[in-house]
């Protein structure tokens, strides 16, 4: 009996034997069967872990999506803001906004300015589409007198991919700009001892005397706190400029003239082709005589604050005779405004008198689109030239140190037939005050009065 109870013990519990002879045996067994217990948990792990991470790799494609389009709708409000800016430039409402007031340039619907910055909105895309909604309006400026335009871009149903998933189906971005024009003119009129100053490129070669020393009644454009003189009068008007020699000094002129005289300097940057419209005599003055391409050519040379020209300077007064001068003055502002020929109308573009000035395309402007049209907004005929001060003391003419105070903005219209006189309407003004600091706003060289981003 007894060996029979232990055969079936030994046959129906071998787990008992198994602890009875080697208890390390039997603790093997046991992680066997937890191993088997637990195999699969790891490939779960792996499965949940996987899934996590493609959900958020899914997702972040939505992500990436609207932040790519957030950053478009920003650049689209950007854009718009300075060109509706720059119709504060062309109308003439920074050098004088009694003629021409804000609410005449921008009313946040359908002036222009709005539209301009409408048209450019329009024509950046957000997610692929022009943006649904574009508003505008002109806040009020907070320290001075430069109009503003804010521009807000929104684009709505932007199209989700993945997070639809979770009930997300469209997404909306919206970005706000707020630009102005410059003109520091009107931070000296109020006083502003912050002010930055401006440093114009692209100047033309035509140094126009402040008539400073004139006496009472005669063309002043700066005053001598660099604010706009006449109350900017003179904006919106035509002025003949006439060459001076370089012995010669500033004298009263007549009635909407002004002298000026002819400056040597860098070598252009860029210039038309000599087969252009009059432009045959491009590269073909003396060696280091660089008035004739001066006019007809484009140079990134920077005007800044406190510039003098004369002896010794980067810009110098012309010393040629007075017959060699008007042989370049002509052709070269001929090829400037692609005019044919002397006087008017040969092909270049046209200006109205008066303000607030539109622009029609001539013939021959470089844009056949533009050929005949009325109210186009940029032009080659305009330019920007320094205006100077008599020194305080003796002499006042191309042997001097002649002090830069400001600048004018001209639309060229044409040159006198048989002489040099340059017949133009005076866009705007902008004085350049030697004691304002800070980093200079750079102009786009057509125009002394920047446009820039003051908020985003």
């Amino acid at each position: 009996m007894s060996s029979l109870m232990s055969f079936t013990t030994r046959s129906g519990d071998r787990s008992t034997v198994a602890n009875s002879l080697n208890p390390t045996l039997a603790i093997g067994v046991k992680r066997v069967r937890r191993v088997r217990k637990e195999s699969g948990v790891t490939l779960l792990m792996v499965a949940v872990g996987m899934f996590s991470l493609l959900a958020m790799v899914i997702l972040s494609i939505d992500v990436v999506n609207l932040y790519t389009s957030s950053d478009q709708a920003r650049k689209s409000a950007d854009a718009a803001a300075l060109a509706g800016a720059d119709a504060f430039v062309s109308s003439g409402t920074t050098s004088n906004p009694s003629a021409v007031p804000l609410s005449s340039v921008c009313n946040g619907s359908n002036a222009d300015a709005d539209l301009r910055a409408q048209a450019v909105a329009q024509q950046n895309a957000i997610a692929g589409v022009a943006p649904t909604t574009v508003s505008t309006s002109c806040p009020a400026p907070t320290y001075n007198q430069n109009p503003q335009i804010q521009v807000t871009v929104t684009r709505t149903g932007i199209p989700t991919f993945f997070a639809r998933i979770w009930g997300q189906t469209a997404s909306n971005v919206s970005a706000t700009a707020v630009a102005e024009a410059y003109n520091p003119s009107f931070d000296a009129a109020n006083s502003n001892p912050s002010r930055p100053p401006i440093a114009i490129h692209g100047v033309k070669p035509w140094l126009v005397s402040n008539c400073n020393l004139c006496g009472a009644g005669y063309p002043l454009y700066i005053a001598s706190d660099y604010s706009i003189a006449n109350g900017a009068s003179f904006i919106g008007q035509p002025v003949t400029l006439k060459l001076m020699t370089s012995s010669t000094s500033p004298s009263a002129p007549a009635p909407n003239t002004a002298q000026f005289y002819a400056l040597d300097g860098p070598a252009p940057l860029s210039c038309p082709s000599p087969g252009a419209v009059s432009c045959s005599q491009i590269g073909t003055g003396p060696p280091g005589l660089n008035y004739h391409d001066n006019i007809a050519c484009a140079n990134g040379f920077n005007f800044s604050n406190g510039q003098f020209v004369g002896p010794g300077q980067a810009w110098w007064v012309d010393t040629r005779s007075q017959g060699n001068l008007n042989a370049r003055t002509s052709p070269g502002t001929d090829c400037l405004i692609h005019a044919d020929s002397d006087g008017a109308p040969f092909g270049q573009d046209s200006f109205t008198v008066g303000l607030p000035v539109t622009i029609t395309g001539g013939y021959n402007n470089p844009n056949p689109s533009l050929h005949l049209v009325d109210g186009i907004h940029r032009s080659d005929s305009v330019v920007t030239v320094p205006v100077f001060n008599c020194p305080p003391a003796p002499p006042c003419d191309g042997t001097a140190q002649l002090p830069i105070v400001g600048f004018l903005q001209l639309g060229i219209q044409y040159v006198t037939v048989g002489s040099p006189d340059i017949h133009a309407i005076i866009l705007n003004a902008a004085g350049l005050d030697p004691a304002s600091t800070g980093t200079p706003i750079t102009g786009a060289g057509t125009s002394p009065v920047p446009v820039r981003l003051i908020h985003r």
